[in-house]
């Protein structure tokens, strides 16, 4: 006989063995019958993800001793965790999948990873458009070794062009080693038994293990994160935030020194990441106290890092994480290209990775460019780009070889364009070498020039233009004193190539946060001479004359188009958006009534946007679909005044052809007013025109079919002559077609014959 289970089972789950959906029982006999009045006795499993037996269990609400699940009939049952928490990660998933399909997520799916008896290691959600990019969303649930960490962040590593992994951990995981100094917090969840039930919160841990616990409802989810109250107060936003909240025990860097009169007049502020380095040769890297940030950007590079290293520092050279990728690295997205500074000349970089990675031709011939290398590591691509830079003393002494490569790095940083990018990694010992203070302004978020900013924009006019694309892709603001040098320098603008232009442009639409660049693009008058249509949409209404803001309706329009977009950027709809109307300044008029009208201003700009992306040296493809969707974005507001016919609905897809999908989409972001009723008239308008349509190709699709019997054997098997009953034995057979597919003759005439025998004719 089996010996029965007479443990106090708290959880169980809805749906049989496999369910996922929990349910805590509790002890008091009052809220026990609730539970059974409401579900019923035996509508409850022994779970297979709660690491039971699958068989069913019942409730027993009991007076005189706890209420519990118990078996019956008995079992031997392999579950070994039954109290309140045991069902813990099953609410936790049930939570998230629910956040995020309150949040529009579509196909969101759950999984608990390697299950180790009662418990999930992890939880891993993945959500997005089916046959796109999907998004993971990672709970780590149990303890894991430092090698289990490291394997974890391979693993988990977003690849290029997808959205970074959202990590998190449950009540009893341990966090990755060095996150919340990298990143400056870390998102932790709990369960906690209130009203008859387990509630799950969500907290965001500071590097002082502070824990800011509140509720799921009160997050939303953005390109880089989730993102509670707490991240929204801290001004992160949609970026991973590097800041250490005060009171954090975590090594924090000191006051700057003192700016000499020199720095300050060349722009250069003395920032170090650390400690201030001791007396010796300027631009040495920080000695002292190593930065956690520092030490965990080098524990986050991939193994390949190491390898690469080993061969420089076996022969006797240094090797240094050097501009983009060492940001990346501080704010935990290392990537899959790197950029390194060695002490060896471009000959010898080449043996020491000879057999090891494949080099990318050059296409020139340049002692200091780089060697550029493609090396496959844990199923990846990485390009690895090394910048030689040998040193050029007799003095082969360790000192003086050290010197000599921190003044090269110094000198190599000054050529960034940004502060942000001007920092080096050192990968033996752990060091950063950051001489114009990169890391605070990357704590601030902060756009700066290694150069005096005026004379960087008038020497390197491109440069005004990278600075937008900056601040859209990553969401920084420049400094005052560079976006006066823009504005000083924004006619210079002009010198750069029309193909270097559009590059800049298209990269800052592509971005997140395009809205961000946009907007810096005009206030700085630079687009007065890249994209002059955009500033003109600023003109200001005339006395009591009233109108939409129209520059930010286009800003407005962008935005709303971004987020319909399905299958992640589109530049053809994101030009639209932001050209859709700039015909309004040359064709708003002012009636008698005082009312501004804008008639004709599609056509009118569909000319203009075609002048201007021809100018900008635009693919043709992308010119006449742009100059396409710019014309018919307002020919929807025609359904509005008067519902169309058939004919012109089908019109309207032909005239729109492969650009339909584009079309919807232009058409419903450009609906921005603020009444919500006309709002949602407007949705509802074109709710109903894309039904319209779509009943409309079915009904074409159908009319188009043919039958597998033609008119003249249909007479012939039925021996009948033309009319309505030959038209009806037509239409029957053509619908069959559509049903079930191509016929033979045999087939298609038994068919026919047993429709007649039904008198369905």
């Amino acid at each position: 006989m089996t010996e029965e289970d007479n443990r106090k089972v708290q959880t169980a789950v809805l749906g049989g063995s496999q369910g996922h959906r929990p349910v805590f029982l509790p002890f008091e006999k009052e809220a026990a019958q609730r539970l059974r009045n409401l579900r019923g006795a035996d509508a409850f499993s022994c779970g297979v993800l709660l690491g039971g037996c699958g068989q069913v269990l019942t409730l027993r609400a009991c007076g005189d001793r706890k209420s519990h699940f118990a078996h019956r009939p008995p079992v031997r049952c392999r579950r070994t965790a039954v109290g309140e928490s045991s069902a813990d990660h099953l609410y936790i998933g049930e939570a998230l999948v629910n956040w995020l399909r309150g949040q529009g997520r579509p196909n969101v799916t759950v999984a608990y990873v390697q299950q180790t008896q009662a418990r999930s290691d992890s939880i891993e959600i993945r959500f997005g458009p089916k046959g796109g990019r999907r998004r993971l969303l990672h709970v780590q649930m149990v303890r894991r070794s430092f090698s289990q960490w490291k394997d974890d962040g391979r693993r988990l590593e977003a690849a290029p062009g997808e959205s970074p992994v959202i990590r998190a951990y449950g009540p009893e995981s341990e966090l990755a080693p060095y996150e919340v100094q990298a990143t400056g917090h870390a998102l932790r969840f709990r369960c906690e038994t209130r009203d008859g039930t387990r509630e799950v919160s969500i907290g965001t841990q500071s590097p002082d293990h502070d824990v800011r616990w509140t509720t799921l409802d009160r997050c939303r989810l953005s390109d880089l994160g989730l993102v509670t109250p707490f991240l929204e107060r801290a001004r992160a936003g949609d970026a991973l935030r590097l800041k250490s909240t005060p009171g954090a025990t975590t090594p924090a860097p000191p006051p700057p020194r003192q700016a000499t009169a020199r720095s300050e007049a060349r722009g250069r502020r003395q920032q170090p990441a650390v400690a201030p380095p001791p007396e010796g040769p300027a631009g040495s890297a920080q000695e002292g106290p190593v930065d956690p940030r520092a030490t965990a950007a080098r524990a986050a590079l991939p193994p390949l890092v190491d390898d690469l290293l080993h061969r420089f520092t076996a022969a006797g050279f240094t090797l240094s994480l050097v501009g983009e990728s060492v940001r990346r690295a501080l704010v935990g997205a290392v990537g899959q290209e790197l950029d390194f500074v060695t002490d060896s000349d471009a000959g010898r970089i080449r043996q020491l990775v000879a057999g090891w990675a494949h080099e990318l031709p050059a296409r020139e011939d340049d002692a200091d460019r780089p060697v550029t290398l493609r090396k496959q590591s844990d199923g990846a691509d990485h390009t690895l780009r090394i910048h030689p830079r040998p040193a050029r003393s007799h003095d082969r002494s360790y000192p003086a070889r050290r010197a000599e490569h921190h003044k090269a790095l110094e000198k190599y940083l000054r050529r960034s364009d940004f502060t942000v990018d001007a920092m080096a990694l050192g990968l033996s010992h752990v060091t950063l070498t950051d001489p114009f203070g990169g890391l605070e302004d990357l704590e601030h978020r902060v756009l700066r020039t290694p150069r005096e900013p005026r004379a960087a924009t008038v020497n390197d006019p491109a440069l005004m233009l990278r600075v937008v694309r900056r601040a859209a892709l990553l969401g920084f603001e420049p400094a005052p004193e560079l976006k006066d040098a823009m504005r000083a320098a924004a006619s210079r603008v002009t010198q750069v190539p029309a193909e270097q232009v559009r590059d800049d442009l298209t990269a800052t639409l592509l971005a997140a946060r395009p809205e961000t660049g946009l907007r810096l693009l005009v206030d700085t008058g630079l687009a007065g001479h890249v994209l002059p249509e955009l500033p003109a949409l600023r003109f200001e209404s005339a006395g009591h004359h009233r109108h939409k803001d129209i520059y930010e309706h286009t800003l407005t329009v962008l935005d709303q188009a971004i987020a319909l977009e399905t299958q992640g950027p589109d530049l053809t709809l994101r030009w639209a958006a932001l050209l859709h109307d700039i015909g309004t300044p040359r064709t708003r008029r002012t009636g008698r009534n005082g009312r501004v009208t804008f008639h004709h201003h599609e056509a009118v700009g569909a000319k203009m946007a075609r002048r201007r992306l021809r100018i900008l040296r635009c693919p043709d493809q992308l010119i006449a679909d742009v100059v396409r969707l710019v014309e018919l974005h307002v020919r929807f507001h025609g359904y509005l005044d008067d519902e169309w016919t058939d004919p012109a609905v089908r019109r309207y897809v032909r005239d729109a052809g492969p650009l339909l999908d584009r079309l919807h989409r232009l058409t419903r972001a450009d609906c921005t007013t603020r009444d919500h009723r006309k709002a949602r008239a407007l949705a509802r308008a074109y709710d109903s025109l894309e039904e319209r349509i779509e009943r409309l190709d079915t009904e074409d699709a159908r009319q188009a079919a043919r039958p597998d019997l033609n008119g003249h054997q249909i007479m012939d098997i039925l021996g009948m002559r033309p009319g309505p009953e030959l038209g009806r034995a037509y239409a029957y057979l053509r619908d069959l077609r559509i049903e079930k597919g191509p016929m033979d003759f045999e087939t298609a005439k038994d068919a026919l014959l047993e429709w007649r025998a039904r008198g369905d004719s």
